[in-house]
């Protein structure tokens, strides 16, 4: 059982693994013709020969050189594609076992393999793309039995990954794998207490000062103003802009930020300090997807069946939860390290709702942003849904409030953070700007100016956390719509589980719904929390 009942919210809110960047798969890799089921204990690991993929991606150039017809090209193309995605289920199995016991020499060795090679392996596919567009026949190649019309729009001219930018992206994954390293060795230490900052955050905070440099050396070299634009268009493929960011973000703590100063916190307090167990976090979201049925219901008991997943609680755990597609096998994997309390249910059913997106989509989720309204949505629709779920309303629309704040606080900090320069950039002046960011959102007496350590996203996954923020808003549109109709939000939800659509606010105006940066959507949901929270 956790010590902390209720933790911040950065540790508790759930975080999806994407590692860089939009990962271009073939339509005839994404749906094999739903294959037997494997149970997660009978799959098998193997390292993929890195050494094996730069032949198979050579054969490939040679290939496009000698003219090659586009039959026996693409034959190479798959040849190189069935290795990549052998390499990233290796990953995604390392990462699921190091995550489990981070004290495992084995795979904390596997899983630095992995952080160690993927700028390595991913260069290999950009490179290889990027010459198929320039391919005489394209046209050819783009269609629908291959690659699909407009595949190669996003990779004319040159890729950008020549050996400069994989030897910055390498040193990025190296200062990763020293992260976690680090967090396994603190893994038995209280992480708010004094022994944790002096010793591990004291390190974690010297990582990431060399992670932030060498991001920003990245951006520079692909040509970009600053990081932020970088990660926004090369990470994540946004169709918003940092400027339109910051912009919300003021927005939020414009309209949302004296509602969260002046909340009463004794429901949730309340409601959170429930011990659940995995039993009862469980049977939650299966009753959630048992009731709303359909493609929901044909996730849920693969992932039953199959094992796909892991609830339960361990202090050897990475204290984090995601969920993870494992191609070879077509199926989706869910974890958590839960808190021993009823937040776990929205924790879980957070994950299912990626699960059941990966589900129905067969792994080729649009966005990431796109990802994350599938999973917060379900955390609304399963208040309706779920046997147990009423009870959680008011919990929820308090956890819903604080996720806009901190989480465009958590934004807000990483965009001043990567603002610094030369001797600008140390591990003090970050402690001051998490530290005012904290206090001018309106948590700052209850955080140490040395906690963003604690956040996992700055190290592995920056500038993603205003996705959870966007999505959000678009999530509790399910749940406004559900409170106003039965089954309307629900609908919703099923009807867009297989988009394709890559960018949000493309997505966000197909499915019918508000864009969280039109004029005067902040004081909308301002009203929605006041009515909610009288």
């Amino acid at each position: 059982m956790k010590k902390t009942v209720f933790r911040w919210i950065a540790l508790c809110l759930v975080m999806l693994f994407v590692l860089t960047g939009c990962d271009p798969i073939l339509p005839q890799l994404m749906n094999p013709g739903l294959p037997d089921a494997v149970p997660f204990k009978d799959m098998e690991y193997s390292r993929q020969d890195v050494a094996q993929m730069e032949t198979l991606q050579q054969a490939v150039m040679d290939g496009i050189a000698a003219q090659d017809d586009v039959e026996t090209l693409m034959e190479k193309v798959f040849a190189f594609y069935e290795a990549y995605n052998h390499y990233y289920t290796g990953y995604a199995l390392a990462n699921i076992y190091y995550s489990k016991d981070l004290t495992d020499g084995k795979w904390q060795e596997e899983y630095a393999f992995y952080m160690d090679t993927s700028a390595e392996v991913d260069a290999m596919l950009d490179q290889m793309l990027y010459a198929l567009a320039d391919h005489p026949k394209k046209d050819e190649l783009e269609a629908d039995i291959y690659f699909g019309e407009g595949f190669f729009d996003n990779f004319e001219g040159e890729s950008l990954w020549d050996e400069t930018f994989t030897a910055l992206a390498e040193k990025e994954g190296e200062l990763q794998t020293q992260y976690y390293d680090i967090s396994g060795q603190a893994v038995d230490v209280d992480p708010y207490s004094e022994t944790f900052y002096s010793t591990y955050g004291s390190q974690l905070a010297d990582v990431y000062v060399e992670l932030v440099k060498v991001r920003q050396e990245m951006a520079t070299y692909a040509g970009y103003e600053d990081f932020p634009s970088f990660a926004y268009d090369f990470y994540y493929g946004r169709d918003y802009t940092p400027a339109q960011a910051e912009k919300l973000m003021k927005d939020i703590e414009k309209q949302l930020v004296s509602i969260y100063k002046n909340i009463d916190y004794s429901p949730l307090y309340e409601i959170y300090s429930k011990i659940c167990t995995e039993n009862q976090t469980f049977a939650y979201v299966k009753s959630c997807a048992q009731n709303i049925g359909g493609v929901m219901a044909e996730a849920f008991q693969l992932m039953e069946t199959a094992g796909l997943y892991d609830i339960s609680y361990s202090d050897q755990k990475y204290d984090v939860s995601f969920e993870i597609y494992i191609r070879d096998y077509f199926e989706p994997f869910v974890f958590v390290n839960p808190a021993g309390n009823v937040r776990d249910k929205l924790t879980f059913v957070h994950e299912f709702g990626h699960f059941t997106n990966d589900y129905a989509s067969f792994g080729n989720v649009g966005g990431i942003d796109v990802a994350e309204f599938f999973s917060q949505g379900l955390e609304y629709l399963s208040l309706d849904y779920a046997t147990g779920g009423k009870e959680l309303v008011t919990a929820k629309m308090v956890d819903s409030l604080s996720l806009y704040v901190e989480q465009t606080a958590y934004s807000t900090f990483e965009h001043q953070v990567y603002s610094l320069e030369g001797d600008q950039l140390t591990k003090e002046n970050i402690y001051k700007i998490f530290q005012n960011v904290a206090t001018d959102f309106g948590f700052g007496n209850a955080v140490d100016s040395r906690g963003f350590v604690l956040v996992p996203h700055f190290f592995i996954s920056p500038m993603y956390i205003i996705s959870y923020v966007v999505s959000n808003d678009a999530a509790l549109q399910l749940y406004q719509l559900e409170q106003t109709q039965k089954g309307a939000g629900v609908a919703k939800y099923v009807e867009n589980l297989a988009t394709m659509e890559a960018q949000f606010l493309g997505f966000v105006e197909s499915a019918g719904l508000e864009s969280p940066f039109a004029e005067g959507r902040i004081e909308k949901v301002r009203k929605t929390f006041e009515d909610a929270l009288k």
